[in-house]
C-alpha cells in the first residue's frame, strides 16, 4: 500500500482524541485535510505501521502516510468522524440497533477475514478498535498487538484486553489461529446487546477465572434468535479449533438476515413517496439507483445532467458534470452508477469509468481492461455493467464483442479481466465471489472465470411476461427489476442458487432498484420519478437485558 511521508509543519495537531496503550491520537490537519494522527515512540507502534503499510480494506482505517522527526513518529490516517463504536453503543445502551445489527455485524467481521488470508491475527479485537465513519462504516483500527502467524500456534507475551481475551491466551498464554473469531463474538453480542461485557467483573483474576474454569461467557438472552445464539456460542469454543472460521461466520451472518428479509418480501411494503424535479435534477428514463454511505441518493436517467444527486427525503441536491470527463464534442451517455464505502461515485460513460469525490466533484477516469490485458478505449467498446464486490472492488462491464468484466481496484488500477457470454448490462456482486449478470433478456449467475452456474429462467418460475433490467444483490438476495412492457411490475427476489424467492409488487415499471440506507425502504426508479416503498411491519428483533 503506497504512503507519503510529510514534513513536521505541514501537520497542525487541533486536539487530542485518544490515548492508547502504545501511542496519543489526535484530530489534526495535514494542508487543510482532516486527518486523525497517532504519535507513537514504542516498539508497537512501529509495528502498527509495518502492518498498516501491507493492509488494504475497506473495513480497515486508512493509511495515507508519516511524519518522522527521528524521535516520535505521527502516523496519519483516515479520520472517522463518528467516533468509536464502544463510544456508540455506549450512547445507545438498551436500544436494538434493527436491521444495522447484521450490517454492522458483518462490517466487523469482514476484515478479520482479510487480515487471516493476510496471515495476521490483530490480538485487540474490540468496540473501542472499531471506528465509524460519517457513511455508518466500521473501520478497524490499532495494530499495535497485531502479529504474523501461519496455521500454527505461537507464544504471546503481550496482554489484550480482557472482556475479549480468548482462554487459550488467559490460561495458557498461547495465541491461536482462531483467537480474533473469539474477541469477534464478543463484538457480536456487544452489538446485539448494545451493552458492556463483564461489566460486573473489574478484578482481571477474577474474570480469568470465570472464563477459563467457570467457562463463562457474556449472557445471552432467552429471545435472542436461535442462528445469532449460535454463531457467538460457536466462536467462543473453548476449543479452538472448533471455532468457526470468519467466512463461515459471515454466511451465517447472512442468512440470518436473509431470512429476516424474506419474511419482509411479502410485505406489507406501502407507497411512502415519489420525487421528480423540474428544472435541474429533472428525471427522464431512470436507469440506475445507487445510495451513498451518507444516505444520499444517486440517480442516473436520460437527462443532460445524466447523474443527479438528491437527499434522503428526495430533495435534489446536485448534479454530476459529466463532460468534465470526458473528450472535447464527446456527448456523455451514461449508463451504470454506483458508490463506494467511502462515498466516491463511479459511473459507466461509453469507453471510460468516471470518478467523483462524495461532494460530487470530478476526480478522474480509467478504462477497462479486456482479457488479453489491452484498454477498452476505442471504437468498439461500450462500458455498461457496473458494482462493487464485497472486498471494495469494482467491477466493469463491456457490452461489444468481446464481452467481458473488468475488475479493479478502488483507484482504477486492472486486477483481472473474465469473459462471459451475454451482455453485461447490469452487474451485481455475491459474498461467494460470484456474479450476476443482466442483459435484459436473462439473468446469470457465473463464478470468477466467468463459468455459468445458475440461470434464471423466469418463465418457469413464474407466470409472468419478463425484461429483467437492474440486479442489485442484498445480502446475497438478488432483486431483479421486471420492466415487462404490459400490465406486470415487480421486483423478484431469488437466492445465489437461483431460487425463486418471492415478488414485491410496485405500482410503476421498474427500471432501477436500491435499498435504503437503514434497510427498510426500497429506491425504484420508475421512468421519470424515484418511488421509495417502506415495510410497515419489521420482524420483532428485541432482545435487550437480562434480568
Amino acid at each position: 500500500m503506497e504512503y507519503a511521508s510529510f514534513p513536521r509543519e505541514k501537520l497542525t495537531l487541533v486536539k487530542r482524541i485518544a490515548q492508547g496503550s502504545f501511542g496519543t491520537v489526535y484530530k489534526a490537519l495535514l494542508e487543510n485535510q482532516e486527518v486523525a494522527a497517532k504519535r507513537v515512540e514504542t516498539e508497537e507502534g512501529h509495528r502498527e505501521l509495518k502492518f498498516l503499510i501491507e493492509l488494504d480494506h475497506p473495513n480497515i482505517v486508512k493509511l495515507i502516510g508519516i511524519v518522522d522527526n527521528g524521535v516520535d513518529v505521527d502516523i496519519i490516517l483516515e479520520f472517522c468522524d463518528g467516533g468509536s463504536l464502544r463510544s456508540y453503543l455506549n450512547a445507545h445502551r438498551g436500544e436494538h440497533l434493527g436491521l444495522r445489527f447484521y450490517d454492522w455485524a458483518k462490517q466487523a467481521g469482514r476484515p478479520i477475514a482479510y487480515l487471516k488470508k493476510m496471515h495476521v491475527v490483530h490480538k485487540d479485537i474490540k468496540s473501542p478498535n472499531y471506528l465509524i465513519t460519517s457513511g455508518n462504516i466500521l473501520k478497524l483500527c490499532d495494530f499495535g498487538l497485531a502479529k504474523d502467524l501461519d496455521a500454527t500456534i505461537t507464544s504471546a507475551t503481550e496482554t489484550a484486553s480482557y472482556p475479549w481475551m480468548a482462554p487459550e491466551l488467559l490460561r495458557d498464554n498461547i495465541l491461536s489461529p482462531t483467537y480474533d473469531i473469539y474477541a469477534y463474538g464478543v463484538v457480536v453480542w456487544e452489538l446485539w446487546m448494545t451493552d458492556i461485557p463483564f461489566e460486573d467483573c473489574k478484578v482481571p483474576a477474577n474474570l480469568t477465572w470465570r472464563i477459563c474454569n467457570n467457562n463463562e461467557r457474556p449472557p445471552i438472552p432467552p429471545n435472542c434468535p436461535k442462528p445469532i445464539a449460535d454463531l457467538m456460542k460457536q466462536c467462543w469454543q473453548i476449543d479452538w479449533k472448533k471455532r468457526p472460521s470468519m467466512d463461515q461466520v459471515i454466511l451465517m451472518l447472512t442468512s440470518a438476515e436473509q431470512s429476516q428479509f424474506i419474511a419482509m418480501i411479502a410485505g406489507p411494503w406501502e407507497l411512502e413517496k415519489e420525487f421528480r424535479q423540474d428544472g435541474p435534477g429533472k428525471l427522464n428514463v431512470t436507469r440506475d439507483i445507487a445510495v451513498c454511505p451518507c444516505g444520499d441518493i444517486a440517480v442516473l436517467s436520460d437527462t443532460i445532467d445524466g447523474v443527479c444527486m438528491y437527499s434522503n427525503e428526495g430533495l435534489y441536491k446536485s448534479h454530476l458534470d459529466l463532460e468534465q470527463g470526458m473528450d472535447p464534442g464527446v456527448t456523455p451517455y451514461p449508463s451504470n452508477v454506483t458508490v463506494n464505502a467511502d462515498g466516491i461515485i463511479y459511473v459507466t460513460c461509453i469507453c471510460y469509468v468516471l470518478m467523483y469525490t462524495a461532494q460530487c466533484v470530478y476526480k478522474g477516469r480509467w478504462v477497462a481492461m479486456s482479457p488479453d490485458n489491452k484498454p477498452s478505449d476505442s471504437e468498439n467498446t461500450w462500458l455498461c455493467g457496473l458494482t462493487i464486490d464485497s472486498n471494495g472492488q469494482l467491477l466493469v462491464g463491456q457490452l461489444k464483442s468481446p464481452r467481458y468484466i473488468s475488475k479493479h481496484r478502488h483507484d482504477g488500477s486492472h486486477i483481472a479481466s473474465i469473459k462471459v457470454n451475454i451482455r453485461p448490462y447490469y452487474l451485481a456482486a455475491t459474498s461467494h465471489d460470484t456474479i450476476v449478470i443482466s442483459d435484459l433478456n436473462i439473468v446469470q449467475i457465473v463464478d470468477s472465470t466467468g463459468q455459468v452456474l445458475h440461470t434464471l429462467n423466469t418463465y418457469r418460475q413464474m407466470s409472468f411476461c419478463w425484461y429483467p433490467r437492474a440486479v442489485p444483490c442484498y445480502n446475497d438476495i438478488i432483486l431483479v427489476c421486471n420492466s415487462d412492457l404490459g400490465n406486470t411490475h415487480e421486483i423478484s427476489c431469488f437466492s445465489v442458487s437461483a431460487e425463486y424467492l418471492g415478488s414485491i409488487a410496485v405500482r410503476d415499471r421498474p427500471y432501477g432498484v436500491a435499498i435504503s440506507k437503514d434497510n427498510c425502504k426500497l429506491l425504484v426508479g420508475c421512468n421519470d420519478r424515484v418511488v421509495t416503498y417502506a415495510i410497515k411491519s419489521l420482524p420483532i428483533m428485541h432482545s435487550l437485558k437480562v434480568d
